[in-house]
């Protein structure tokens, strides 16, 4: 083995020792990463068209998107509060209206036991909802704080990209560094590429499912259109589960209702992750559909919700690695 290999296999090792131990600070930081490419993917045509440096293109673009984000929030808060009020008194129905449609079959009554409330707070009574709760609000508080640290660190990364990526390529063989610094490049188009692709598809998906929502009658079809088109971020599972409000909202219009929802959600996802985010993506970052689901799988099952919403752009890097580290550099083959 030589010494450019060891250096990756070092660099390998450390990675997995602290995803092995703090799993959530390598993911933190990847989430860094790509809020910073996209904040990079914005603010490099501003400084070239403009002349301004790196840093203050990247506050220009934080600055018009946060600002975006709160005249959004601002205009959309009225209607969308109300629909959630609604959308809270309506669900309840339905699930009333599903307990009772699945009472009284064998599958549906041992259903009906695993969802009993004792079971789900772990048979802790009103102690064990109180612990739920205190629970809840921890996550609340520390996601928050996550996510305050995620910006902070994609400003500075976004701000000074070439120091921190020096850094990075001085860890390995001087031997490497054309290597390094070539698949940081593609790595950075990669997930440049997947970003646009996914913020296509959310716009999309949105636009679509409120006017296939609003077609069918659907009540709270705005809400419900939202919550699909930013759970679209998590491409496969993340429509599938944003999906389920609109189905049991239509339960209590009627199953038929209910199954033309869930054809409409299942159309639109054919559509979208077919045709127009492969479209946009091109080359960059198309993802076998299988191999993410397994992905996702399995980051879900090691690091949570975290790992799940991740999942699409570490398996699009991963797949970067995986060529120029693995099956160029140490295998000696040529890619597929």
């Amino acid at each position: 083995m030589t010494r450019a290999q060891g250096s990756v296999l070092v660099l390998f090792g450390l990675l997995l020792v602290l995803l092995w131990l703090v799993p959530e600070v390598p993911l933190l930081g990847f989430a860094a990463v790509l809020l910073a490419t996209a904040l990079r993917a914005g603010a490099d045509p501003l400084a070239a068209r403009t002349g301004l440096p790196g840093w203050a293109a990247v506050l220009i673009v934080a600055a018009l998107v946060a600002g975006a984000l709160m005249l959004a929030a601002w205009a959309a808060a009225a209607p969308l509060a109300e629909q959630a009020r609604q959308l809270a008194e309506s669900l309840p129905k339905s699930l009333e209206a599903l307990r009772g449609q699945m009472a009284g079959t064998v599958w549906g009554d041992w259903l009906l036991r695993q969802a009993e409330p004792g079971r789900l707070l772990g048979g802790g009574g009103v102690e064990g909802a109180a612990t739920a709760a205190a629970r809840a609000a921890g996550s609340t508080l520390g996601g928050l704080g996550n996510l305050a640290l995620v910006v902070l660190v994609a400003l500075y990364l976004a701000a000074q990209p070439a120091g921190y990526l020096s850094g990075l390529r001085s860890l390995f063989d001087p031997r490497l560094d054309g290597r390094v610094q070539a698949t940081l490049a593609e790595a950075g188009e990669t997930l440049r590429g997947w970003l646009l692709g996914q913020a296509f598809g959310m716009l999309v998906v949105g636009l679509l499912t409120w006017l296939g929502l609003w077609a069918l009658g659907v009540p709270l079809a705005g809400l419900l259109a939202t919550i699909i088109g930013l759970l679209n971020f998590i491409p496969i599972l993340g429509p599938l589960i944003g999906g389920i409000p609109a189905v049991l909202l239509a339960l209590t219009e009627g199953p038929v209702l209910a199954l033309w929802v869930a054809g409409l959600i299942f159309a639109v996802q054919v559509v979208e992750g077919n045709f127009l985010t492969p479209m946009v993506q091109a080359e960059t970052a198309d993802l076998p559909p299988a191999l993410l689901l397994l992905v996702q799988v399995l980051t879900g099952a090691l690091f949570g919700l975290l790992g799940v919403a991740l999942a699409a752009p570490l398996s699009a890097v991963g797949l970067v690695l995986a060529r120029r580290a693995y099956v160029e550099g140490w295998l000696g083959r040529e890619p597929p």
